[in-house]
């Protein structure tokens, strides 16, 4: 027996009848109610009209989209039931409206209410009257639930408790909690007690705008409070950052026997992710799940962004994988947010791969995707792949932004092409895009770097034509030059300028005067000049510690600098790796390497993380110990000089000041001595990493694939990487690159093609792969035969590149031509 149809089909196959002229007598019709309501009572007494409504209201129900199909239908019914009929339509019609306020579907309720007022009977009833109001209030369209109200009591109905509550909902809804409050204490004088509807509306008005004390004192005023009250402070306690109150009251709910519901438990996970706390937040996240609730896609990508701003991106990913499976579908936020914190890793071969992800999944990536990529390829230094990701976005259809072109810029600025970045700029108005103070600030910026200050006062005339008005970050680059070149008088004479221009100089602005000023010793007029800058209610930021900082160490004033960090500790300003580096510095420059390692005891959060300069400074030191000479602080110079036995002393050192060995201190030891081609070294640290039972990450794996690359061991390197896909890590496209390109440039192109062929490209993006491996290793070291082969295999493996990079393959082998 074959299987009803659907509703929707069977309520479009009733509309398409009832438009027939005929309709009365298609057969079709007696067996409709059945198909549609199944269990509806099956009585021939009930005439077919009103049955055929009693059973769309009811087939209806559980969907919206039925409902906004199934409205018409009742209403064309209604019209063409003969009169005695029409008043029986009262029971479906407040079936639909009582369906209607479930999904919030309004409109729907308003259209309802004008055929009921103007076909009537039935004619709107008070409980009509209040459950259109309650949806309005909810919709927080108060000036038009009043103006019903007004017709309710005009049709002879009178406002009951119900329409008191619905009005204090609709006060608190637009934030007039003051006008709630009043009608809430009206409520006994017009003869209705309030009830636990009424506090938990005016609670939840309380709460929403931030008067939570006296939400929790209307809270205890009450005899029973219910789910919806207790939810309700929880959201408020946890958006006013009272936390630990939120999660009391959570507790709560749960010793009254209640399950929390979806509301409850974002408020928390919203809160434990604003504070940066990704692990509370995701621990809440699953006992979501655990209790069969389903978090939104907005709650899930909340922890996934709380993961990628701390920088744990394995955590990251598993929240993401966890969502996926639990049915929680990810959206463009979702992906964009593992965008951003890969290229904030530093692994932007990882943010490529998810463009093919988010495609294959139905997901189009957006500008800010592309965006962030571009800002991730850049600030790896990969300055081409920005651009060639623009024709890829271009070639999908999505137009550069604002922030696209601030980006490209900013980058050729960085990379000292400031040319190109004017001829970028020349284009905006091509690209139908304006110029904003962003533009104008970083193009001047490079340009007073480069030296070219008559450019840049070209462009700051251009920014005020512009209507752009010029602010301290404009200004800062000249202060930077004028300071440079001619002196700290030259840069505080500026900021005068502009204090005549009514221009507020900014922290950045008297930090750079203070940094030169004390780099030239002259800390009287450094003290003033931070004072005159106190005085101005500029605070000063870690760039402005930071220099006081450095001139402390410099005249080997430790004390005094030690005490400039608590200051800054005290006025909540985030220490960042410079400042302790240079701390570190100021102590081992007069020869207490100990208290230099205490200092990077204390370098603990994410914006103070050891790196690469960190190590160096200390074995700079301990070098000098052992050369009893001045070691200047030159990576190359340090690299070349030192000995396993610094590496082994400096550890010692380490966790004799409570400080342990880290995959980060390996790692930046292993990328130094990697980049001097020192394998031995490397090979031994890698064994005192496993003996230390320290994980080897991917980072370290690729260290050790750089360091055979240049010592010519390829074998070892090929054998490196699959070790580290064995291990579930993605190499970087440049172990690729490096391995490919010398085996090619040794003549080995066999071997060279047998290792891309075997290689997982499918977890790269096919662009990349071409841009990086093929392009810029191959093709740009002379080794383009080679090239179409290694397309086909990439084609083989339904890796395929777009139209744009197969455009960019052509054009670069025809320039090797």
């Amino acid at each position: 027996m074959a299987p009803p149809p659907p509703p929707a089909a069977l309520i479009a196959h009733l509309a398409a009848v009832l438009s027939s002229p005929g309709w009365r007598f298609h057969p079709s019709l007696p067996h409709l109610p059945a198909l549609l309501a199944p269990s509806l009572p099956r009585t021939l007494l009930v005439p077919l009209p009103l049955r055929l409504a009693a059973a769309v209201a009811r087939a209806a129900a559980p969907s919206r989209h039925l409902l906004n199909i199934s409205l018409p239908v009742v209403l064309r019914l209604h019209a063409l039931s003969p009169p005695p009929l029409r008043p029986l339509f009262d029971r479906p019609f407040r079936s639909l409206l009582a369906h209607f306020a479930r999904f919030a579907l309004t409109p729907l309720m308003l259209r309802l209410f004008a055929h009921m007022h103007r076909y009537a009977p039935p004619a709107p009833t008070g409980a009509t009257y209040n459950a259109l109001i309650r949806a309005l209030c909810r919709r927080a369209d108060l000036r038009r639930a009043q103006r019903y109200l007004s017709f309710m009591v005009r049709s002879g109905w009178r406002p009951d408790a119900f329409t008191f509550n619905s009005v204090i909902v609709g006060y608190c809804r637009t934030q007039q909690v003051e006008a709630a409050r009043d009608l809430f204490d009206k409520m006994p004088l017009r003869g209705f007690r309030q009830d636990v509807v009424s506090y938990a509306a005016l609670i939840e008005g309380l709460c929403e705008t931030g008067r939570i004390d006296e939400a929790l004192e209307l809270f205890r005023e009450m005899e029973r409070p219910d789910m919806h009250t207790y939810v309700a402070l929880v959201k408020g306690l946890c958006d006013s950052g009272r936390g630990e109150e939120g999660l009391c009251m959570l507790q709560k709910i749960k010793e009254q026997g209640w399950r929390p519901n979806t509301r409850a438990y974002t408020a928390v996970v919203d809160l434990w992710c604003r504070e940066r706390k990704a692990d509370e937040a995701e621990k809440m996240l699953a006992e979501m799940f655990d209790n069969g609730l389903a978090p939104s896609v907005v709650t899930c990508t909340a922890v996934v962004n709380a993961y990628c701003r701390e920088g744990r991106m394995s955590r990251a990913v598993t929240v993401f994988e966890s969502m996926k499976l639990k049915g929680c579908e990810p959206n463009v936020w979702t992906y964009n947010a593992l965008v951003r914190g890969f290229c904030n890793e530093r692994k932007v071969h990882k943010a490529m791969s998810l463009l093919d992800q988010m495609r294959a999944c139905g997901v189009e990536p957006d500008v800010v995707t592309y965006n962030l990529l571009i800002r991730g390829q850049y600030i790896d230094g990969h300055i081409e792949s920005t651009f060639r990701l623009l024709r890829l976005m271009e070639g999908d259809g999505i137009a550069a932004d604002q922030y696209t072109c601030n980006a490209l810029i900013d980058a050729l600025c960085k990379d000292g092409k400031t040319d190109e970045a004017c001829s970028i700029f020349d284009g905006l108005e091509d690209r139908g895009i304006r110029p904003n103070s962003v533009t104008f600030n970083t193009l001047i910026d490079g340009l007073c770097k480069a030296g070219k200050v008559h450019v840049a006062q070209t462009f700051l005339e251009k920014m005020i034509s512009a209507g752009c008005a010029p602010d301290t970050y404009t200004y800062s680059p000249f202060i930077e030059y004028l300071c440079k070149t001619k002196g700290w008088q030259d840069g505080l004479s500026f900021i005068d300028e502009m204090l005549q221009k009514d221009v507020k100089p900014s922290t950045v602005n008297y930090t750079i005067v203070i940094d030169k000023l004390f780099k030239e010793r002259n800390y009287g007029l450094a003290t003033r000049t931070w004072g005159k800058m106190l005085s101005l209610a500029c605070s000063p930021d870690v760039v402005t510690y930071t220099t006081s900082v450095h001139a402390y160490c410099n005249e080997g004033r430790l004390e005094e600098a030690e005490n400039v960090m608590m200051e800054m500790n005290k006025s909540g300003v985030t220490i960042d790796a410079m400042a302790y580096n240079t701390l570190m510095d100021g102590y081992a420059s007069i020869g207490q390497t100990d208290h230099a390692v205490t200092v990077l005891k204390n370098m603990t959060s994410v914006a103070s993380m050891p790196n690469h300069f960190t190590f160096l400074i200390l074995l700079r030191h301990l070098l000098q110990r052992r050369l009893a000479e001045h070691v200047p602080l030159i990576a190359s110079h340090v690299w070349k000089t030192t000995e396993l036995a610094d590496i082994f002393k400096l550890f010692e050192l380490m966790k004799k000041n409570g400080v342990p060995s880290s995959a980060r201190a390996y790692l930046a030891i292993l990328d130094g001595f990697s980049e001097d081609g020192r394998l031995d070294e490397v090979t031994s640290l890698v064994s005192r990493m496993k003996e230390d039972d320290l994980p080897l990450n991917e980072d370290i794996y690729s260290a050790l694939v750089n360091c055979f690359c240049k010592l010519r061991m390829y074998p070892d390197a090929w054998a490196l990487l699959c070790s580290i896909i064995g291990h579930g890590f993605l190499p970087s496209l440049l172990s690729y690159h490096h391995l490919l390109s010398g085996l090619a440039a040794e003549g080995q192109t066999d071997r060279a093609k047998e290792i891309f062929r075997d290689s997982r490209w499918k977890d790269y993006n096919p662009d990349e792969i071409v841009w990086k491996v093929i392009i810029d290793g191959l093709i740009r070291k002379g080794h383009s035969d080679m090239c179409h082969d290694m397309i086909s295999i990439l084609e083989q493996m339904n890796c395929k590149p777009s139209d744009q990079t197969y455009a960019m393959l052509t054009e670069e082998l025809s320039t090797r031509k």
